[in-house]
Order: C-alpha cells, then structure tokens, then sequence
C-alpha cells in the first residue's frame, strides 16, 4: 500500500494559482532526489508533469507560448 502525502505545487505565474495534489510519498521522493520525473510518474500527461515542476498548468503555458501559423 503507497504512503500518500499532500503536494502543494508552485503557483502559476500566469494566474497565480496552485494545486494541491496526493502522491505516493516514495515517487515524490525518488522525484525530487534527482530521478526523472517521466521515468517517476510514466502515467501523467506532459502537462500534468509540468504543474508539478513549474506550477504552469497546461491552458497556462499555451498563453505564454500560442501556436504560431504555418502561414506566417
């Protein structure tokens, strides 16, 4: 059975907030010692990883960076 523990993530630098997640204690350990975090939690979306790592969430960075036309 995993040990779960709260995870507050960073807030969002694009509308200031945060969440708050329940991980497996020994993931975030292993994380947060150097390990990968795509080898750590395989089964999080790319986005989900990078409000772990950088608080961004997903709609968030796709206003930072906005997809650029093919046209231009």
């Amino acid at each position: 059975m995993s040990n779960l523990i709260v995870v507050k993530t960073k807030p969002c630098c694009v509308c200031n907030e945060y969440e708050i997640w329940s991980l497996d204690q020994e993931l975030v350990d292993r994380w947060r010692g150097g390990e990968n975090i795509q080898r750590v939690f395989p089964d999080m979306s790319a986005g989900e990883r990078e409000v772990l790592i950088s608080g961004i969430h997903p709609a968030c960075w796709d206003t930072l960076f906005p997809k650029e036309d093919d046209d231009e």
